[in-house]
């Protein structure tokens, strides 16, 4: 009788467990090896940032080692003349709605103004039918009137006209606008 030999099948169970090992082992050296180079990266961005704090505090107290010298710069405008150099005070109406029971009105003043008066006028069919003033309140780069608010059941329904003129250190200037009651 011819006794057959098995072929034993552990090496092959061997060589993947090997082959699983240096597997691991290579891909833990990479994510190693791009984590300290990251953290490194970081370091130096932290180091740089700290440098260019140090120049720039040093040339704001003016202890650099240099001199230099510091221009000053000017606002650039963007879009026509400065308003505030202006002889005239002009603005927009930026809200004029009946909301609840009163008639709304909100003035926007394209000038910085830090007193000064606005005087309401509702003309409906030629006629003056309310007055009203408020203060000018100074805004960040421009000014508004206190506002508005009318009573709108002391107003008949139709068009009116609205006429709010400004005054403020000795500059004037007119608004006007429309609302529908």
């Amino acid at each position: 009788m011819i006794t057959r030999r098995r072929k034993s099948k552990k090496w092959i169970i061997r060589l993947v467990f090997v082959a699983l090992i240096v597997g691991a082992a290579i891909t833990g050296f990479l994510l190693w090896k791009n984590y300290s180079k990251s953290e490194s990266d970081e370091g130096d961005k932290i180091a740089e940032t700290t440098e260019e704090l140090k120049k720039s505090n040093e040339k704001d107290l003016g202890t650099s080692e240099t001199p230099e010298t510091v221009e000053e710069k000017k606002t650039i405008l963007y879009e026509g003349d400065d308003p505030n150099e202006k002889t005239e005070l002009t603005g927009v109406i930026t809200y004029a709605e009946v909301s609840g029971d009163f008639l709304m009105v909100r003035i926007n003043i394209d000038q910085y103004l830090s007193r000064g008066q606005c005087k309401l006028g509702l003309i409906r069919d030629g006629v003056i039918v309310h007055e009203e003033e408020a203060a000018i309140i100074n805004s960040a780069a421009t000014a508004t009137c206190e506002g508005f608010n009318i009573p709108s059941n002391s107003l008949d329904t139709g068009d009116y006209k609205i006429v709010i003129k400004l005054s403020s250190d000795g500059k004037e200037g007119m608004i006007s606008g429309e609302v529908k009651i």
